[in-house]
């Protein structure tokens, strides 16, 4: 029996109390561990030089320079190349999730998760919505494939490089030949791991993960009003161009009080001028539409009169002025609010309630649940859940003690404003989509992009375009959107921006160019000149991409636009240019575009190749250091990796600034004090008197296997309350002391911590991935929740399958792509057969479910309404 002193109870207060703050995510786990290890530093637990020790331990550094491997590779291009070719097309979530997850689990094997998914999440996006799946099936996919591809190799994810520093800092001057953790020590375990997750996910993500889109931002119920002056009347709803909305769709068309068309909005049905329109969809796309097509926003005080009042309606240029708004109507503050449960407003209807004497606010879109009731809004009944877009007076409206007693989760609608720029872009040659329409062509459903016009090569000019519009040689694309998706378009293959000729001459190398933002100020010379007359890019060395002007679409050639005061350009420029004009009174705001340098796509193969050769120095370093022909080894992965990376620097795959950039210190310093605390459980005993624990657990059952399964359950519980690195650094020496007790090679007992750490499956919060995908996919906390916690169950029995085979690991990789195939088989053999014979094998009680599922799985290009 181990003997604790007051140094165990210092540490396991410590380490209880670390868990509280991490586990509520008050304060980052960098921080935390830095404190709790400074802490018992204090306490004279461990000395200054264990404390700190982690800061230049090799297997850390190899986790700092792998980052900026793997940025080398994502400036190129190369990450994104080579998963698209794995995506190709289809309609089937099982097969949509199959081809993003094999790819994706490969390549986080070998590089830093993170990166990838942060660079597939809108690539995931755009492609599930051109192929009409929900964007909520493929995301928490795609951070589960990366978070079991980290389980590949030895440099999968930090968490493994950590286990692996520990234990050879353990084993060193003890057990000198079992101290170091090879490269594909892990291999085999992780395989048989990744392919239960894959088994699990493909088939889970069928049931337990929602098959909408919806969020807090989206199927919202909007009101416009045609105006005289809309270009839209006279012309059909297809002529429009409402068939062919993204994300948008037309419910219903009131005219003179009545609803004409209430359902499926016939495509030949003809708009005149004071008709209101019923939509459903996001605010973004309400806005964005509403410019387009010239059609009024209405509040619930607007809809149904005759002649409108101008504060009592809301066009999209007005949304983009609040500043200038202060003498009209309520357009200052615009925010998202949901109807708290027995507020006094519910069983009243919006108008019955006086909103704005009682708010200083108007309501202009309302959401319930996923039925969408086409109708005035005023007529609206207010229930508990309901989801309002009020558009407030001011602040003071919004802080209001009477609204905070009516409303929660009040949320300021600042994203959905973001400036729109006209963007045209050229097709050329090179472009993959000639030929095909713009929905196969991958030029629909872009995240934070519409198409809104095509100027052909002979002079024809569409200012509709529908989904199945086909796209020529030498068309130009003109698409309305924010920075972030004119970025995107910078980077998809084919298509050059109508300034490539421009760009082209700019003196800056494209290592050092990104994109930033400029404002025209009042007095600027620019004032009054095109951006031809003003030589702008000779003056700047900058070169305008797009033109963003309050209340106006730009839709000319920039070159040649009169600039006015407040009109915002978008620059491809020098990164210095913020420093450089920082002082010209030309401009009244300079602001970087942060994470927008161009792609180096000259350099993809070579960025590839060499990350390809450091793999390959550890897969055959590892050879040979099995078949002993080597007496050291061939090169440490730390050397392997700085020299890659400053190949890399050198030859103009990225440049130094992107290089530091790429470093998540955070990570760095986690880990750094992780070491020092972990020096603290183990001269504490506390880690010893755990390990016996485990112990005791694994002699009761009469198996060591027992012991390993409980380690693992234990860390990963660990890693669901804390971050991986984290839970890691405080498992590792509770297992290396079971090991040690049993007799057990120390390798295995790292491979445990190190599936375990990886676990993090339930909660958004408990693994990077997950919550960037938790954010980006609009996820609530129980559909996280939902697929994650049977996740973990499932996989505490892929760990017992593992173990009970470890004696014949060829005989258990073996069965598991067995099952994985036989999976797979399932769905191509069910395709094979005809829909008379699928019938017979499905029970009548899910055929209902079956057919609300293909609908709601069917793409807004498909639906013109969703209503029960």
């Amino acid at each position: 029996m181990v003997e604790l002193g007051w140094e165990a109870g210092v540490v396991i207060a410590t380490l209880v109390s670390g868990l509280v703050v991490m586990a509520g995510d008050w304060i980052g786990p960098d921080f935390v561990f830095a404190v709790m290890v400074s802490f018992l530093a204090a306490c004279r637990i461990i000395t200054i030089d264990e404390a700190v020790e982690g800061f230049s331990q090799p297997g850390l550094l190899t986790v700092v320079i792998l980052f900026v491997v793997a940025e080398g590779i994502s400036q190129t291009g190369g990450m994104e190349k080579a998963l698209n070719l794995f995506l190709g097309k289809t309609r089937s979530p099982f097969w949509a999730i199959t081809r993003m997850f094999i790819p994706v689990t490969i390549v986080s094997g070998v590089l830093n998760n993170t990166p990838i998914v942060a660079l597939l999440i809108p690539i995931m996006i755009a492609w599930g919505r051109r192929n009409g799946i929900s964007i909520k099936k493929l995301l928490i996919p795609l951070s589960y494939a990366a978070v079991f591809g980290g389980t590949l190799t030895l440099i999968g994810t930090s968490t493994n490089l950590v286990v692996a520093s520990l234990q050879a800092k353990r084993y060193e001057q003890s057990d000198p030949g079992n101290s170091s953790f090879g490269f594909f020590t892990i291999t085999p375990y992780g395989t048989i791991y990744a392919i239960f997750g894959f088994m699990y996910t493909t088939l889970a993500s069928l049931w337990f993960l929602p098959n909408d889109d919806t969020t807090r931002h989206s199927d919202l119920l909007f009101v416009a009003k045609v105006p005289s002056s809309s270009p839209v009347i006279g012309k059909s709803i297809r002529d429009g161009g409402f068939t062919g909305m993204e994300r948008f769709v037309l419910l219903a068309v009131e005219r003179n009080g009545h609803v004409t068309h209430y359902g499926r909005v016939s495509p030949e049905f003809r708009l005149e001028a004071e008709d209101q329109l019923h939509f459903c969809g996001e605010l973004e796309q309400a806005k964005l539409y509403a410019k387009h097509f010239g059609l009024e926003l209405l509040t619930h005080e607007g809809e149904g009169k005759s002649e409108l009042k101008f504060d009592d309606r809301l066009d999209a240029s007005q949304l983009e002025r609040g500043e200038d708004l202060a003498k009209f109507y309520v357009i200052r503050y615009l925010v998202q609010a949901t109807v708290k449960k027995g507020s006094d407003i519910v069983g009243s209807s919006i108008r019955d309630l006086n909103f704005r004497s009682r708010f200083n606010a108007a309501v202009l879109a309302v959401k319930r649940g996923p039925n969408h009731h086409p109708g005035r809004l005023g007529d609206v009944v207010v229930e508990a859940g309901d989801i309002f877009v009020i558009l407030a007076a001011n602040k003071a409206a919004v802080e209001s003690q009477g609204f905070k007693d009516t409303f929660k989760d009040i949320e300021l609608l600042d994203e959905a404003m973001e400036k729109e720029y006209l963007t045209g872009m050229k097709v050329t040659s090179a472009f993959s989509g000639i030929g095909k329409s713009v929905h196969a062509a991958g030029l629909r459903g872009i995240n934070g992009l519409y198409l809104v016009g095509i100027d052909r090569a002979d002079g024809e000019e569409l200012r509709v375009v529908h989904p199945d519009t086909i796209v020529a040689l030498d068309d130009i694309l003109w698409f309305a959107g924010g920075v972030a998706g004119v970025y995107y378009l910078l980077k998809i293959g084919g298509l050059e921006h109508t300034q490539a000729t421009q760009v082209s001459k700019l003196k800056t190398d494209i290592l050092y160019r990104q994109l930033v933002k400029v404002s025209i100020a009042y007095d600027s010379d620019l004032v009054g000149n095109t951006v031809r007359e003003s030589h702008f890019r000779n003056r700047y060395d900058a070169v305008v991409l797009a033109i963003h002007r309050e209340g106006h679409r730009v839709a000319a050639d920039v070159r040649d636009v009169k600039l006015r005061a407040g009109d915002v350009l978008l620059l491809d420029t020098g990164s210095s240019f913020e420093h450089r004009h920082r002082n010209d009174i030309a401009f009244s705001l300079i602001t970087t575009v942060p994470d927008t340098s161009p792609v180096k796509t000259r350099r993809m193969w070579w960025a590839l190749f060499l990350g390809f050769v450091m793999i390959m120095t550890q897969f055959v370093g590892g050879a040979l250091d099995e078949a002993n022909v080597v007496d050291q080894e061939l090169i440490d992965l730390f050397l392997a990796g700085v020299l890659t990376a400053g190949i890399m620097l050198a030859t103009g795959c990225f440049n130094g600034q992107q290089a530091r950039s790429s470093i998540d210190w955070s990570v760095y310093v986690t880990i750094a004090f992780a070491f020092g605390f972990s020096n603290a459980m183990e001269k504490s005993g506390v880690a010893g008197a755990i390990a016996e624990v485990f112990i005791t657990i694994s002699e009761a059952i009469g198996s060591k296997k027992a012991s390993y399964v409980a380690i693992y359950i234990a860390t990963a519980l660990m890693s669901e309350l804390v971050s991986n690195n984290a839970a890691a650094a405080i498992m590792y020496p509770i297992a290396a002391q079971l090991g040690d007790a049993l007799g057990v090679k120390p390798s295995r007992m790292s491979v445990v911590v190190m599936l375990g750490a990886s676990a993090g499956f339930t909660l958004p919060y408990s693994y990077q991935t997950n919550l960037m995908v938790f954010a980006a996919g609009g996820y609530r906390f129980l559909e996280f929740a939902k697929i994650g916690f049977p996740c973990q169950l499932f996989m505490i029995v892929a760990v017992l399958f593992i173990f009970l085979l470890e004696e014949h690991m060829g005989l258990a990789v073996g069965i598991s792509f067995a099952m994985m195939a036989a999976m797979l088989a399932g769905p191509l053999v069910w395709a094979t057969l005809s829909p008379t014979k699928r019938e017979k094998f499905i029970p009548a009680r899910f055929r209902k479910a079956k057919l609300k599922i293909d609908a709601t799985s069917r793409s807004y290009d498909e639906l013109s309404l969703v209503s029960t």
